[in-house]
């Protein structure tokens, strides 16, 4: 079986087109930006009044899963409406 010319050539293009293929646009990448180190200092009150907020978030969410567990947990349909169309509403106006 002889291979010509234009076979050749189909499959260095198919090979160029190959992800992970090295060729001229790699070249042109710039290398990546060193990000600088940021360093956050919390003040103890400010530590203090995250720790009661996940407190209290986490107890509402147990109070949450034992009434949806006992199936006493009830949706307020006219209170998500009501919420939904405000939400629809402000969307509008942006």
């Amino acid at each position: 079986m002889k291979i010509d010319k234009n076979y050749s050539n189909f499959l260095n293009s198919v090979n160029q087109a190959k992800p992970g293929y090295a060729h001229e646009s790699k070249k042109t990448e710039q290398p990546a930006k060193k990000q600088a180190n940021v360093e956050v200092n919390i003040s103890k009150e400010a530590q203090a009044l995250l720790d009661a907020d996940q407190v209290d978030i986490s107890e509402k969410v147990k109070s949450i899963k034992a009434a949806i567990q006992n199936g006493e947990y009830e949706v307020d349909a006219s209170k998500i409406s009501s919420e939904l169309v405000r939400t629809i509403q402000t969307q509008k106006e942006q």
